[in-house]
This record gives structure tokens, C-alpha cells and sequence, in this order.
């Protein structure tokens, strides 16, 4: 199936068709994915990673080694692995050579123990932005875009915008890292692309139903 390429913000319209490809896993290097924060076990095949398992008890990262400068959009495929029923988590513009981790974001479906999406701003890992329900489904792809585009920090699954916010203090250029997270659950993710994302102004309009 082709990628969606629009993807309409308040005041902004990303197209991914116009946007700079960083990255294209069309297969997975395991060389590449070489930062792993957490316990969780972690294996990454040719077609996709896999993070924890139904009996693991704490939460994990896993980053691909090289950092991208600048705003990022990932846009991948995420599965909760059956009996596991939790838990889509992933990781953008990441600052790992500080401690605490310096700047980032933390996207999420199906978390905050009550089948929630939201957004968590690092290093203190408040909740910025949260749905007040998204119900996930084990076994179910979800497609994810999500990312940053200047100073607007959003979620899509599967073509809907689901949660975001602005952070006007965000750091706009510097080196940052993408990865996945896993917390006590299992979870596939594949088919990545990570953009440097394209955009135009989008003009509100409140016209409905034709011209008045």
C-alpha cells in the first residue's frame, strides 16, 4: 500500500511526498540498532524489531546508533504481540549523551494503563499531549506517522491525527535519536521511514458547506 503523503496540522500541512528521505529501513541491520537503554530483550530481523515479551516486567529502548540533525518524521508499522495487550512506544529527537537524557519525545498508543495515546516531552518525561481514549488491539498494525515540524509535536495512526502540541522552547536544530520502547508488553515494528519533513502554511478557514 502507498503512503499516505498529506498530513494536515493546525496552520501546517505536512506532505511526505515532497520530503527528504534520512532514512529507508527496507530491511533492519542489527549493527545499526545498537543503543539499547533497559533490560527488555531486544531482536532485530530483517523485516522487523521486536522488543520484550509476554513475561517481561520492566521497560527498554532501542536506538538506531546515528543521530539525525534537525525536526524528523518517522512513519512505521506497530503490532502488540498477542497475549499482550499494551504499549506501541517510540522515540524522536532524542538527546542521548546527556544525563538525564537532555531534550525528546516519547509517543505512545495504548499506554498510561488505561489504553490512552499521548505525547511525553524528556528528559522529566511529563505528559504533554494525551487522547483521552485509543484502544489498541493485539494483533492489529497500526501505521504511524508521527514526529516533529516546527515546534509541532504530533501522533497519527492509520491516517487520523490523534494527539499533539506545541513546545515553542523545543531545540530546532542539534543531533537527535529515534527508536522504539517497549513497557512490560511485546511489540513488533517495521516498515520504517524517517523524513526530514516538508511542510506548508495551511490557512484556517471557517466556511462550512459552501460560500454563505
Amino acid at each position: 500500500m502507498a503512503e499516505q503523503a498529506v498530513y494536515d496540522l493546525v496552520f501546517k500541512r505536512i506532505d511526505l511526498s515532497r520530503s527528504e528521505v534520512v532514512r529507508d529501513f527496507t530491511t533492519f541491520d542489527p549493527s545499526e540498532w545498537s543503543i539499547v537503554v533497559g533490560t527488555p530483550k531486544w531482536t532485530v530481523l530483517p523485516d522487523r524489531i521486536v522488543g520484550g515479551g509476554q513475561d517481561e516486567r520492566t521497560h527498554g529502548q532501542i536506538f538506531f546508533a546515528t543521530p539525525v540533525e534537525g525536526d524528523v518524521v518517522m512513519s512505521f508499522d506497530a503490532k502488540i504481540v498477542p497475549p499482550c495487550d499494551h504499549d506501541l512506544v517510540w522515540f524522536w529527537n532524542t538527546r542521548l549523551d546527556a544525563k538525564p537524557w537532555g531534550q525528546g519525545y516519547l509517543g505512545c498508543l495504548g499506554g498510561w494503563f488505561a489504553d490512552m495515546a499521548g505525547i511525553e516531552k524528556l528528559p522529566d518525561y511529563g505528559v504533554s499531549a494525551i487522547a483521552p481514549s485509543f484502544p489498541t488491539q493485539p494483533g492489529r498494525t497500526y501505521h504511524v506517522v508521527s514526529g516533529s515540524v516546527d515546534g509541532i509535536h504530533f501522533i497519527f495512526a492509520d491516517g487520523r491525527l490523534v494527539t499533539y502540541f506545541a513546545d515553542s522552547h523545543y531545540p530546532k536544530n542539534g543531533p537527535g535519536h529515534f527508536g522504539f520502547g517497549i513497557y512490560e508488553s511485546q511489540a513488533e515494528y517495521s516498515n520504517l521511514k524517517v523524513y526530514r519533513p516538508f511542510w506548508t502554511p495551511l490557512e484556517p478557514s471557517y466556511r462550512h458547506g459552501g460560500e454563505a
